[in-house]
């Protein structure tokens, strides 16, 4: 079997084995963040872009800066946020659901929701944007073991000062100890977030501990998303979130659902150094094919 036949059955099989088991809901589940999870996550900070993220846990340290700079978690694969009908106004909107536990002794985290782009690399106004960035009151509410709100992203300031969604969780640290579960839900239909929050181990509560009318469609987001976490310290997310769980709808287009690049699933079944090579062979070797045909060709 030549190289590049068998390269299509790789191919072929890992299509079939990525296919999700739910048409309709995209799931994406981290138990931990370590060195074999984070191979399929990213880390932007202001001044860089490390993908796979897990290069800030080999022994050599290659980019110790990042670690202790300002910056993002986020999942690669960008998810559904609404989509356009007539007159490109939104007519779909994606909800979702996300969960995750945080250490009652870590720093404020913040799940977000960004928009379908990094943030513009060495801004002088920084991930956090300019004090006077957001003039809305932040909703938020607490209830003695950690505080919410939520709020907008301003790392895309100063021409796009408040997009997507930012729900900044900070635990109590002086509360009883152990680690705190975290639940945000968005209901695109009714338009609302719920932020659920109770002691780790313990089930989501009946009631939610804050609720907020919003909506994710139109101006402030784009039509798909990059989300993750945001800390003042990308370490702080490696070892202050775990259990994290996300599920959101995948809204088709045109009835067919979003499919992944073929050299994303081929690099998800070789691994990142084999497939880069089988990629690099199987483009050296039609590039031989063609030229040896074009020699083969009579001459006039």
């Amino acid at each position: 079997m030549s190289a590049l036949a068998l390269a299509l059955v790789l191919l072929c099989s890992a299509t079939i084995m990525v296919a999700p088991a739910a048409a309709d809901v995209e799931s994406h589940s981290f138990p931990v963040f370590n060195v074999t999870t984070t191979e399929s996550l990213w880390v932007a900070t202001n001044m860089s872009i490390v993908m796979p993220a897990a290069l800030l846990f080999m022994p050599e340290q290659p980019l110790p800066e990042v670690n202790v700079s300002e910056g993002f978690l986020l999942l690669p694969k960008r998810i559904d946020v609404w989509r356009a009908g007539a007159g490109a106004l939104p007519t779909r909107e994606a909800s979702f659901n996300t969960s995750f536990t945080v250490e009652s002794s870590a720093p404020p985290v913040s799940f977000v929701l960004l928009l379908d782009r990094f943030p513009t690399l060495n801004n002088p106004l920084g991930l956090r944007g300019a004090n006077d960035s957001w003039t809305g009151a932040a909703p938020n509410a607490t209830d003695g073991l950690t505080a919410v709100e939520v709020g907008t992203v301003r790392s895309y300031a100063p021409e796009s000062p408040n997009v997507g969604l930012n729900v900044t969780i900070t635990p109590n640290g002086t509360a009883a100890p152990g680690r705190r579960a975290v639940w945000v839900e968005y209901n695109a239909v009714k338009h609302l977030l719920r932020v659920y929050v109770a002691a780790g181990g313990e089930p989501r509560p009946a009631r939610a501990l804050l609720d907020a009318r919003l909506s994710l469609a139109g101006q402030g987001t784009t039509q798909t998303a990059l989300v993750g976490f945001f800390a003042a310290r990308v370490r702080d997310i490696f070892l202050g979130v775990r259990d994290w769980d996300l599920m959101v709808d995948r809204l088709n287009t045109n009835g067919k659902k979003k499919g992944t690049s073929w050299w994303v699933i081929l690099i998800a079944v070789l691994g990142s150094v084999a497939a880069t090579a089988a990629i690099i062979s199987l483009v050296v070797c039609s590039f031989v094919s063609r030229r040896r045909a074009r020699d083969m060709e009579p001459k006039q």
